[in-house]
């Protein structure tokens, strides 16, 4: 009876591993930086920071570290406007900013969250 009880507990041990080891995210090794004027983060529907002041010429840089796919749209208020592809999981958009003035910009998939600023001056 002894010998049957460990054997089971053996298989069951091993099926849980089995059965656990899928639910384990792997994350890569490689850290790439990130090289821009200003970093914004989209987390729990949200960009933050909510808001940044730039300089004309510098580059701005989106992560989606949300689970969510989502696509970037934004304008200069009376001007140019840009918008990101798709941005999956860990993706992430850059766009420099040519010129001075005010831009708005929102998650063009989930409208009812909060949009963003960035001053150009």
């Amino acid at each position: 009876m002894r010998v049957r009880n460990l054997v089971f507990l053996t298989i069951l041990i091993s099926l849980m591993v089995l059965f656990f080891s899928g639910c384990i995210e792997e994350h890569s090794s490689d850290v790439q930086a990130i090289e821009a004027d200003a970093v914004i983060y989209i987390e729990n529907y949200e960009f933050h920071p909510y808001s940044a002041t730039i300089t004309p010429g510098d580059t701005v840089i989106w992560v989606n570290n949300d689970s969510v796919a989502f696509i970037i749209k934004g304008n200069l208020v009376g001007g140019d406007s840009f918008q990101s592809p798709t941005l999956r999981k860990g993706d992430t958009f850059t766009y420099v900013f040519e010129d001075a003035g005010s831009y708005k910009y929102e998650l063009m998939t989930h409208p009812w969250t909060k949009g963003g600023f960035i001053v150009v001056e």
